[in-house]
């Protein structure tokens, strides 16, 4: 899977503020991480109502970063599956991390 997050639609919002910029920053990891973690936990017990929720939450901002195939790969996880493998995702989200982590030190 190809991922690049790219900032630019946030770098417009917050780009006369790092301050700002940092402690968004730092609560979207804060969300990346929570998501990952659920989302790990949802998969291992088919509860497909927090993989529904969560998928719904995370799409706006996976499009913002240009992290599509992560929406992509969340709306092939139907009930019709069994033994979902969240592997990919974790993998997936993992860049996103990695990404804002990266642009946190840029700020800093």
């Amino acid at each position: 899977m190809t991922l690049n997050p790219h900032f630019e639609q946030y770098d417009a919002i917050f780009g006369d503020d790092p301050v700002a910029y940092l402690e968004f920053l730092e609560a979207l990891q804060s969300s990346m991480e929570k998501a990952r973690h659920t989302l790990s936990e949802a998969a291992q017990t088919e509860d497909w109502n927090v993989i529904s929720a969560t998928r719904h939450s995370l799409k706006p901002t996976m499009t913002l970063l240009g992290a599509g195939p992560i929406n992509a790969l969340l709306e092939d996880w139907r009930p019709t599956m069994s033994a979902l493998d969240p592997v990919p995702l974790q993998q997936a989200l993992d860049i996103v991390l990695s990404a804002i982590e990266q642009k946190k030190k840029a700020l800093s």
